[in-house]
């Protein structure tokens, strides 16, 4: 299977993953990517921060960038705010806990 290489770049800086990551074909990668945004606004959100000057660059291992995922992938999809199947909101009660 091939590798792929996320590359996070924050404004002009680029902070180069030299490890990378095997990856079945450039869609799973994408998924990896999303997943890796996810996790940053995350913590942008809970300590603070820009939410929109990060990005995440995929390459293969030529080190060509075969995608770009950022922020606004991850939040929206076809101008609407996208949803997530493992979203854990889904799973909360809709009943008050008892007292």
């Amino acid at each position: 299977m091939p590798r792929y290489f996320f590359h996070v770049r924050e404004g002009s800086d680029l902070n180069r993953d030299s490890e990378g990551q095997v990856c079945p074909d450039a869609e799973a990668a994408r998924r990896e990517a999303i997943n890796a945004v996810r996790e940053i606004m995350g913590e942008k959100l809970l300590h603070g921060g820009a939410l929109n000057h990060r990005s995440i660059e995929i390459a293969d291992e030529t080190g060509h960038v075969v995608d770009v995922v950022n922020s606004r992938d991850v939040l929206f999809k076809a101008g609407r705010f996208r949803s997530y199947a493992d979203d854990v909101t889904h799973s909360a009660s809709a009943k008050p806990p008892h007292r």
